[in-house]
């Protein structure tokens, strides 16, 4: 007949696995923004800088929740895409709007199906709008001005049940996808409306 201790090292053993068994699976961690992917973009000027002209706007911001924010995203591609290779000239990129502003949503069921179903609660509306300015004397004796400008939006929705650390997935989420976004439009926006100070 077994022991009181083996009936209790037993009990323990089985508690043990069906913790292990209803554990939450591992979620990946939200990935960063990184554009070191990406050639730099090489332009004739001397310096290039960040400014930050960005306004609260009306809403719950949740951008700095986020593992990059959409602003410090930004300061990240100038550091990354953009290189200085002139004796003058200059570029400025200016950060109009780099926000992530969480919207609640109504419940579209009510009663018992509505304490049944698990819906869409929040949404995280993102948005970014760079405008860069360039400015480089060229050969002859002249000088050249030139502006871009390009905005990206990313919307992502999150149930009721979600965990914090889910909504912050999310967040991370919508801005790694606005840069992605602003990247490339900012990207072709150089090419065409610089291009008389892109190098290569």
């Amino acid at each position: 007949m077994p022991s009181r201790r083996s009936l209790l090292l037993a009990a323990a053993a089985s508690v043990t696995l069906a913790a292990c068994q209803s554990a939450a699976p591992v979620r990946p961690a939200p990935r960063a923004v990184d554009f070191s992917a990406f050639g730099p973009i090489v332009l004739n000027a001397a310096t290039i800088d960040v400014v930050d002209a960005t306004r609260p706007a009306a809403g719950v911001h949740v951008e700095p929740r986020a593992v990059t924010p959409p602003l410090e995203a930004m300061r990240q591609w100038t550091a990354q895409r953009l290189q200085a290779a002139g004796r003058a000239g200059s570029v400025r990129v200016t950060v109009r709007d780099a926000s992530i502003v969480e919207v609640p949503l109504a419940k579209t069921k009510s009663g018992v199906t509505g304490y049944f179903t698990n819906e869409q609660s929040h949404r995280y509306d993102g948005r970014v709008e760079v405008e860069i300015t360039g400015e480089a004397p060229v050969a002859g004796g002249g000088s050249f001005r030139g502006t871009t400008k390009a905005a990206a939006t990313y919307s992502a929705t999150v149930a009721e049940n979600a965990t914090l650390h889910d909504r912050d997935a999310t967040i991370s989420e919508v801005s790694r996808r606005l840069a992605e976004e602003i990247n490339a439009r900012l990207d072709a926006g150089i090419r065409k409306d610089l291009t008389a100070m892109v190098v290569r």
